[in-house]
Formats: C-alpha cells, structure tokens, sequence
C-alpha cells in the first residue's frame, strides 16, 4: 500500500473536480477470466504534464456515477507492451490511485488506459463502452 503525505491527501482530494473526463465506444469486447469479466478492444489516451524524467506520477482514476458495473481500469505507456498499474474493481463513483513511475519527458506526456469489466449488473458479457474521470499528480 502506498502513502501519500498530507499535500498530497488534499490533492486527490480536490482531483476529481480537476480530473478529465475520457471515455471509449467498444469496438469489440471479449469475455476472459473463464467468463466472469470482458476486456473493451478499445483504450483511451490521457495527457497530463510532466515535470521531466525524473519525477514520479501518480493518476487518481474514478469510475463515472453512470457506470453499472465495476471496472478495472489499466494504465498503460504507449509502445511499451505491459501496464504501469491497475486499479482494483470499482464500482460507480469510486475512485484509487495508480502510481505510473517516472521517464515521462517535460512537457505533454500522454498514457494509454484500458478497461475490464466484471460481469454484473448491466454487463451481461459485452461491454459497449466504458469512461473514467483521470487526473494526474506527482507522487510525493
């Protein structure tokens, strides 16, 4: 488990009214995890600013109040072919932060998102699409 210090608490604390809202139409969605979840075809970018290499990031991610059954959602750095974190299921308005390391250059940085959902609810085992409020924050 990470800990965040009082600044930063106060950050995510303000980070959804901040957040960017991303969103994605599944242009395919197939069912994993012997059924029990299906995985949207269809990812999002999501640009932040970056204070250079060296600095560590964090995204908070906070699945929309319109959802109707939780989701994973995957962080991911475009090119490279594994994901910088996940998040725990979550269900409508909640929210975790992943840390997303560093090596991001100053300026515009951009991170490619994904989403799983569980099979509950409203996803009968096709997604159709997903979104997520994302905000990001240095770590720290």
């Amino acid at each position: 488990m990470i800990r965040f210090s009082l600044a930063a608490a106060l950050a995510l604390l303000a980070g959804p009214a901040l957040a960017d809202r991303i969103e994605a139409v599944c242009e395919r969605s197939e069912l994993i995890n012997s059924g029990s979840a299906t995985l949207c075809s269809t990812d999002a970018g999501f640009a932040f600013q970056s204070d250079g290499p060296e600095v560590e990031f964090f995204v908070t991610l906070t699945a929309p109040s319109t959802h109707c059954a939780p989701v994973i959602y995957s962080v991911w750095y475009p090119g490279e072919n594994f994901s910088r974190g996940f998040t725990r299921p979550l269900r409508a308005g909640e929210s975790e932060n992943v840390v997303i390391g560093r090596g991001y250059g100053p300026g515009r940085a951009e991170i490619r998102i994904s989403a799983i959902g569980l099979v509950e609810g409203c996803n009968t085992g096709q997604m159709q699409s997903w979104a997520a409020d994302v905000s990001a924050a240095p770590v720290p």
